[in-house]
């Protein structure tokens, strides 16, 4: 489950880029909280601070816990801007949230075990690595996991019938396909398709002569 993790902010008074050029200077980042009864509020962090705060085990789902002019304010943080070239951080929006008020929020899928139909010489295949999903703030896994060990050549596991967390709703069709263990069939040299080819024409040409030599 995620966990609060303090990051300290300072409010500021403007708004224009040479304020914000000069909070990058000194290792800040300029950023806005907003949402449920909190009032649109400018505000800078430090940089190194939300570096590290995004990089726990939640990564970007962390619950943050906003501490500024006295207070506390629980957000996410959203609307990432970076640097089109260093990819740096210029700006931050935090949406302000209620522990009590579910929220939606993108969750990484891993995979765990080993496949008995890998071991047979299949492939398992994931096409989906996101589950949009709906849930309390302090109930939100870090991650959805996978099993595969039971899984055999032919076999698919869907969404709905992911094993989820109490209280995650996942926000995805449940027919989605999420893993999936199939047998690839080795591809013929071409080589060897050009042997069998000419020996098929072969084949019909002599066909062809016998055919030719009854009439």
């Amino acid at each position: 489950m995620s966990q609060q993790v303090a990051l300290a902010a300072h409010p500021r008074a403007g708004a224009g880029k040479s304020e914000a050029k000069q909070l990058r200077r000194e290792g800040r980042i300029p950023a806005i909280a907003y949402g449920g009864d909190l009032e649109a509020t400018a505000l800078s962090v430090d940089g190194r601070e939300l570096f590290h705060a995004l990089n726990t085990d939640a990564g970007f789902n962390a619950i943050l816990r906003l501490e500024f002019d006295g207070q506390t304010q629980l957000a996410l943080a959203r609307e990432l801007q970076r640097h089109p070239v260093r990819r740096e951080i210029l700006h931050v929006d935090f949406v302000a949230i209620n522990r009590n008020v579910k929220v939606t929020a993108d969750i990484p899928i891993r995979l765990s075990g080993e496949s008995p139909g890998v071991d047979e010489g299949g492939i398992a295949e994931q096409p989906l690595f996101v589950l949009p999903i709906e849930v309390l703030p302090l109930e939100m896994p870090d991650e959805i996991v996978v099993d595969i060990s039971g899984m055999q050549i032919g076999d698919v596991k869907r969404v709905g019938d992911l094993d989820l967390p109490s209280g995650v709703e996942a926000l995805e069709d449940p027919e989605r396909t999420v893993v999936t263990v199939y047998y690839e069939a080795a591809e013929e040299e071409p080589e060897e398709a050009a042997e069998a080819e000419a020996e098929g024409a072969t084949a019909g040409e002599v066909e062809d002569e016998e055919a030719g030599e009854e009439e």
